[in-house]
């Protein structure tokens, strides 16, 4: 019998150990539109935007969350800035518990926000924000929303604003002379 309970014991602790919160990655219910550069309708969806969610780990770094790359809704669509949701599950959060989170996004065929970053693609992020998980409970509770998401936009690749600013100096060199 003491075998019996020292196992169950061992089992609680290990599916414990191995919690995971469930978010629905989406902006639409929190209307917290994701803009072009420039706060155009629609993040570059004709360009193949992405977006990630990503988490806070131990230090002050964030990660993608796996499986949480999304795209935006059509390009036709007149939501355009708005994601395709997706229910994604934080491994590293326990259901019910508060996560610190930042929706990134992207244009390219980057695989991840770094990527595009490395790149210089088309990029954006959002402010930090705090969100409690779902799945707690039994019955598990629904996937909890990206409250505190705030609206942003993407910024321009570096050698876009490059050639901006090559041409703004061409101009003013000129009309000194």
């Amino acid at each position: 019998m003491k075998k019996l309970l020292v196992a169950l014991a061992a089992v609680l602790v290990s599916v414990a150990t191995y919690a995971q919160g469930t978010v629905n990655f989406d902006n639409i219910g929190v209307g917290a539109p994701i803009y072009d550069v420039g706060g155009t309708v629609g993040a570059g969806v004709n360009s193949g935007a992405k977006a990630g969610l990503y988490v806070q780990g131990a230090g002050a770094g964030f990660t993608l969350v796996p499986g949480s790359v999304t795209t935006f809704l059509g390009s036709t669509d007149p939501q355009a800035q708005y994601l395709n949701g997706i229910t994604v599950t934080v491994p590293t959060i326990a259901p019910g518990t508060a996560g610190t989170f930042e929706v990134r996004a992207w244009v390219g065929n980057n695989a991840t926000w770094e990527d595009a970053l490395a790149n210089g693609a088309k990029q954006g992020r959002s402010a930090s924000f705090q969100v409690t998980t779902g799945g707690a409970g039994s019955p598990p509770t629904l996937p909890a929303d990206l409250t505190g998401l705030t609206t942003f936009s993407l910024v321009p690749e570096p050698s876009t604003i490059a050639f901006g600013v090559i041409g703004g100096l061409a101009l003013l060199l000129r009309r000194r002379k």
